[in-house]
C-alpha cells in the first residue's frame, strides 16, 4: 500500500515539475506587422522642390517604438541600384527669406544662403522622405522602387518594393495673362485690339534666364534698345521683377539674369496698389502700323501681360501683338 502511495506521489510530483516547467518557457515580446505600409504611396517627387515631406509609414499594430531604415532605391524599369539618387548636388540652402524690395543686388541675396552638396532627401526613422532642391539633378519622369528594413523589440524585417516614386516636373508657367490697347496720338477714346500671344519656351534646363522679345503680328521684334519699346508711366515693367542683376537690352530682346525661381520671385507694390506680376510697355506710333481694318486711326500700342516661371532654366517669352506691323527707322 505504502509503495502505490509513494509511486503516485512520485509521478503527481513530476507532473507538477511538468507543468511548472512549460509555465516558465518564454513567451515572445511585442509585434512585427506583415501589413505595414506607405499612405501616400506612389510618391511623387517635385523635381527642384526645395521642402517636400512624405507622410510616415502606418504601423498596422506593430509594437512601438519602432524604427525604420532605407535600404536600398532601384529604378524600376530596371531594378538596378539607382546610383543617382545617392549621390550629392549642389544647391542653394537658404538661411533666411529673400526679399526682392530690400535684397536687391546679388551680393545681399548671397548674405542669405550657402551653396552646399547634398543629396536629394534625407530619410528619418518613421520612414517618411524630406526631399530638397537637388531633386532637381535627377531625371524626369523616372519611376523608382525602395526596400526598408523595420526593427522594434520584435526583431528586425526587411520589406522590399514597400513602395514606388516618380520624379515629374511641377507646373513650369503660371500667372499668365495678355491684353493690349491702342492710344491714339489725337487722344479720342482707347481702341481694344484683341488679346496677344504668349508663347513661353523653356529652351534650357540649367541657368535661370528671361529672353523677353515684344513682336508684330509676323514675328517681327521691336527694338527695346532704339527705344521702339519703351515703359509706361509710373507702371511695372520687366525690370521692376527683375531685382538682382540688371536688364540686358539688344536689338530684338530684353534678357534678365533672375537668379531665383520663381520668377517674379513676388508679386510688386507700389504707391499703394498691388500690380500683382503685371508689366506694362508702349511701343510708339512711329515705330508700328496697325491694321486698317481695325482703325484708320494713328497711335501708340500699349500691351500689358503678366507670367510667373516656376522653375530655373532659360526660356524665352514672345508676346505676339495682333493687327500690328513694325515700322523700322
Amino acid at each position: 500500500m505504502s509503495d502505490k502511495y509513494n509511486l503516485k506521489k512520485l509521478l503527481g510530483a513530476a507532473i507538477l515539475l511538468g507543468i511548472l516547467a512549460g509555465g516558465c518557457k518564454k513567451i515572445d515580446e511585442g509585434f512585427l506587422s506583415d501589413g505595414l505600409y506607405v499612405p501616400d504611396a506612389p510618391l511623387v517627387i517635385q523635381r527642384g522642390n526645395p521642402f517636400q515631406k512624405t507622410s510616415a509609414i502606418l504601423a498596422d499594430g506593430t509594437t512601438q517604438p519602432m524604427t525604420i531604415k532605407l535600404v536600398d532605391v532601384r529604378r524600376a524599369d530596371t531594378h538596378k541600384h539607382a546610383d543617382e539618387f545617392f549621390k550629392e548636388y549642389p544647391v542653394y540652402v537658404y538661411t533666411a527669406a529673400v526679399n526682392p524690395a530690400e535684397d536687391t543686388t546679388i551680393e545681399q541675396v548671397n548674405k542669405k544662403r550657402t551653396l552646399k552638396q547634398l543629396k536629394p532627401y534625407e530619410f528619418l526613422s518613421s520612414g517618411q522622405f524630406i526631399f530638397n532642391g537637388a531633386t532637381d539633378s535627377l531625371p524626369l519622369g523616372v519611376t523608382y522602387e525602395y526596400d526598408i528594413e523595420v526593427s522594434n523589440v520584435a526583431g528586425s524585417k526587411l520589406y522590399k518594393n514597400i513602395a514606388t516614386m516618380t520624379t515629374i516636373d511641377p507646373p513650369l508657367i503660371t500667372e499668365t495673362t495678355a491684353n493690349c490697347n491702342l492710344f491714339p496720338d489725337d487722344g479720342s477714346a482707347t481702341i481694344p485690339m484683341g488679346q496677344p500671344t504668349m508663347t513661353i519656351t523653356r529652351v534650357k534646363e540649367s541657368g535661370a534666364s528671361v529672353i523677353l522679345k515684344i513682336t508684330d503680328k509676323n514675328g517681327n521684334p521691336f527694338n527695346p534698345k532704339k527705344g521702339e519699346i519703351i515703359k509706361r508711366g509710373d507702371r511695372p515693367i520687366f525690370e521692376n521683377y527683375a531685382r538682382f542683376h540688371p536688364i540686358e537690352y539688344t536689338d530684338t530682346a530684353m534678357i534678365c539674369n533672375f537668379e531665383i525661381a520663381p520668377f517674379p520671385l513676388s508679386k510688386y507694390s507700389n504707391g499703394g496698389t498691388n500690380w500683382n506680376y503685371l508689366m506694362y510697355y508702349r511701343i510708339p506710333s512711329a515705330f508700328v502700323s496697325i491694321d486698317k481694318t481695325l482703325t484708320t486711326k494713328v497711335g501708340s500700342v500699349n500691351p500689358l501681360f503678366a507670367f510667373r516661371l516656376m522653375k530655373a532654366g532659360v526660356y524665352v517669352v514672345e508676346l505676339r501683338m495682333p493687327k500690328t506691323t513694325r515700322v523700322s527707322k
